[in-house]
């Protein structure tokens, strides 16, 4: 296996100021070549690369072996008092949605023929719901069967946006799904220590931004009661990430705003382009003894509340309101709050990756 080092300009932000401090730490890691479906991450000094290739990259998941049935002991087929449409107890996916995570299906009858139109639970059929403007609603998808390859298994956890690269990292307890925002494509998949190296604690949320100087991101690995940062950059073979320091969660909550733990939020998404239209107002900055307009943000999300916090001048949470009355997630077909995993806002569009 070829190994090659690169070095990845990285400067941390201060984005985060009252939830992560900034201590100009320089980075720890070398990033090297990895071959598809491995990974270095054996350490706080080890970088990783991940490929953005349907045809190399891998799940993580062990390939299952299949036996042929028993066929000792074979019955005879049923009888039929007239034309028979299928077989006794075969199920026929209609290829309609149902309920909150359902698909409609038709069974087939000890007189074979179909039953009618029941909803069926099956949580591949709310893989991620997006959301664009509040009169049109939100957008369930639904992977199709069977899934893609690299879509993920597992409930989603945390997600975090790469908007220049036009890609959703969707995040399971074990693995990342790699989404393309143009067209739904799920792109590449594989362990989850691949993007977090060396990571000590289960993950809790994630999310990125940008750094036009450097044409990488830091993406954030929230903990409860450490966060981590990473250096990610998306190279022509896929991404590489290097570890490059860690701080305390969440300094940001106030006595008044508070989730109570990180535990308690499902995940955040950040939006540092206004104009936008979901949130606005002023709110007290206690940082200059003033009121303020609220412009850039992050909401952190909980199965009933969402937590606004300021991104531009206190980096203080500023703003709670229930859920089913913040502006997106009182739109038509909003998913359930606790379906809620992992939350992304790529471009003008919000997305919610279900969990459990």
């Amino acid at each position: 296996m070829s190994v090659r080092r690169r070095a990845l300009a990285f400067a941390v932000l201060p984005l985060l100021p009252g939830c992560f401090r900034d201590d100009g730490a320089a980075l720890t890691q070398t990033a090297a070549s990895l071959e598809p479906g491995t990974s270095t991450s054996t350490g706080p000094t080890t970088g990783t690369t991940g490929a953005i290739d349907p045809t190399t990259t891998t799940s993580g998941e062990p390939d299952t072996a299949t036996t042929d049935p028993d066929t000792t002991g074979t019955t005879a087929p049923p009888l039929c008092p007239g034309e028979m449409q299928c077989t006794p107890g075969e199920v026929m996916d209609t290829g309609a949605l149902c309920e909150t995570c359902g698909r409609v299906r038709r069974t087939c009858q000890d007189d074979c023929t179909w039953g009618a139109d029941a909803c069926f639970d099956d949580p591949t059929s709310c893989a991620y719901w997006y959301f664009d403007e509040v009169q049109l609603g939100w957008e369930r998808i639904a992977l199709p069967q069977p899934p893609p390859r690299h879509a993920p298994a597992a409930p989603a956890i945390a997600a975090f946006d790469l908007h220049t690269h036009d890609q959703i990292f969707v995040l399971t307890a074990t693995t990342y799904h790699v989404l393309r925002g143009s067209d739904g494509s799920w792109l590449a998949s594989g362990p989850l220590a691949d993007v977090f190296p060396g990571l000590p604690f289960p993950l809790l949320q994630s999310y990125a931004v940008y750094q036009p100087d450097f044409d990488n991101y830091i993406v954030y690995a929230v903990g409860d009661p450490i966060a981590r940062l990473y250096s990610f950059a998306v190279v022509p073979d896929g991404f590489m990430t290097e570890y490059a320091t860690e701080d305390a969660c969440c300094g940001s909550f106030t006595q008044l705003v508070n989730p109570g733990t990180p535990a308690a939020v499902r995940d955040l998404f950040i939006d540092l382009t206004p104009p936008f239209s979901w949130v606005g107002g002023q709110f007290y900055a206690t940082c200059v003894d003033e009121l303020l307009p609220l412009t850039q943000y992050a909401a952190w999300v909980t199965p009933t509340d969402v937590f606004v916090q300021d991104l531009a001048f206190c980096f203080e949470m500023v703003a709670q309101s229930p859920i089913a009355q913040f502006p997106p997630f009182a739109a038509p077909g909003a998913p359930p709050g606790e379906r809620i995993g992992g939350v992304a806002m790529l471009g003008e569009r919000l997305y919610v990756f279900a969990g459990e």
